[in-house]
């Protein structure tokens, strides 16, 4: 079986779950036999990614110009090596094409990646006094950074150039940015289109959908031969918001990879008990009921200390309320941390705290259980519907969010026994699972004969 994949990011260079995801079901994916092209925006030469070949859609310095594109599809466009590219591991071929998609980076937020920045709510609230980037018209402009829709359609129209060169049987694009350029080479080539659900807008914005994501989503989900969710809650809201019967669309849970060392036994503990939160500061993931729960968690426990580690358009608005909730000393804003610095933070944190508001998966939970962290999980997540040795609360129930961190910080026999048996419960939630899963979705859509669909145009 032969794969022609798209996404829009793969480690270590993420901003949040999706690269993860991707990683670890490629990996498992290839142990199982499946020859993967992966094609991402842009590469950056330290991928993991010997298993398969990894390619970029990127180029920096060409302006997005269909014509030309489609000039280069009618000639058999072959991508030129880069050769001021850093080399690659083996199995890597870096790629440069014109595709500039940057998901979920806002200019004016403190410690974005690679900025080093982070410091106390006080420091952090200092910072978000000062100017910022005028905002631009729509929401998603907002979460997402650039010049969204043109990113997504030059993306399109480079992977519909660059498949040309390909022979693949099938191909799988990761989440809504790259379902446009799926569409358009599954029709152009005759192939089946599988596209996987990692989140909807409608859980990235709430009640402020953009409309024009929701409409490229619904365009995907109509062209697509095989739907997959990460869970049964991601499921229910495909089927909620864009009408898709529930029966097209198969369930694959994401999977984790554990850990050689969690906790090493000489590490120190820390000084204050460390309560987590990490990944993107946005509305989908519930950062502000986590600083309210710390509010009133150092009412009872006053040395308690709580680490925001991550970057968002939330950002400025949560440090300043941190600040006016009198947490300047008990919280850290961390920024975005990458690779060894994420597994210090699950190592040091005694309680894992995932506040979603609404979550199709949450793989940070996942990784914190991996690591022996007491996790306390949003019900409102994907994940919360297929782990059991976790702390389960609604989102945005402040109140018992506060409780469940106080009972785990003052309970440490019970935070060793919930520790042991959620990393024994992530052991078995492993990758190769999630692989066979998504191979008997390969085989069914390759065996069923494919609709008659006119062909198909960039966005």
């Amino acid at each position: 079986m032969k794969v022609f994949m798209l996404g829009w990011e793969y480690p270590p260079s993420i901003s949040g779950g999706l690269g993860t995801a991707c990683h670890g079901l490629t990996t498992a994916l290839a142990r199982a036999g499946v020859e993967i092209d992966f094609v991402v925006p842009r590469v950056h030469g330290d991928e993991d990614a010997a298993h398969m070949r990894l390619e970029a859609a990127d180029d920096r310095r060409t302006p997005r110009d269909p014509d030309a594109a489609r000039s280069l599809r009618a000639a058999g466009h072959q991508a030129q090596v880069d050769p001021g590219t850093p080399a690659a591991p083996r199995g890597v071929r870096h790629l440069r094409v014109a595709a500039r998609l940057r998901p979920y980076q806002t200019a004016a937020a403190p410690g974005a990646p690679g900025t080093g920045d982070g410091g106390t709510a006080g420091a952090a609230a200092k910072r978000s006094a000062e100017p910022a980037t005028p905002a631009t018209e729509s929401p998603a402009m907002a979460l997402y950074g650039g010049d969204l829709f043109d990113d997504v359609g030059r993306y399109a129209d480079r992977v519909a150039a660059l498949a040309s060169g390909h022979d693949f049987d099938l191909v799988h694009a990761h989440d809504w940015l790259t379902w446009p350029a799926g569409t358009v080479v599954a029709r152009q080539h005759g192939k089946p289109l599988v596209v996987h659900v990692h989140s909807l807008e409608h859980d990235r914005a709430g009640d402020r959908p953009d409309p024009r994501i929701v409409a490229i989503e619904h365009d995907g989900l109509l062209a697509a031969d095989g739907i997959i969710a990460v869970s049964r809650y991601a499921r229910a809201r495909v089927h909620r918001f864009h009408g898709v019967p529930l029966d097209r669309i198969d369930v694959v849970h994401n999977g984790v990879t554990m850990p050689a060392d969690p906790r090493p036994a000489a590490a120190v503990p820390p000084a204050r008990p460390t309560v987590l939160f990490l990944g993107r500061v946005t509305h989908q993931k519930g950062p502000q009921y986590f600083v309210r729960a710390a509010a009133r968690v150092v009412r009872h426990v006053p040395d308690a200390a709580f680490v925001v580690a991550g970057t968002g358009d939330l950002l400025d608005d949560l440090a300043r309320e941190a600040e006016t909730l009198g947490l300047g000393t008990s919280v850290t804003f961390a920024g975005f941390l990458h690779g060894a610095a994420v597994a210090r933070a699950y190592r040091g944190a005694d309680v894992f705290v995932m506040p979603s508001v609404s979550d199709p998966f949450g793989i940070a939970a996942l990784e914190a259980m991996s690591f022996g962290t007491p996790v306390v999980v949003s019900r409102q997540s994907g994940v919360a519907e297929l782990v059991q040795h976790v702390l389960k609360v609604d989102g945005w129930d402040v109140d018992r969010i506060a409780r469940a961190i106080v009972w785990l910080v003052r309970n440490p026999a019970l935070r060793t026994r919930m520790a042991a048996a959620a990393r024994d419960e992530a052991r078995r939630l492993h990758w190769d699972a999630a692989a066979a899963s998504t191979r008997n979705v390969y085989h069914a859509v390759t065996r069923r004969p494919l609709p008659s669909r006119a062909p198909s145009v960039a966005y």
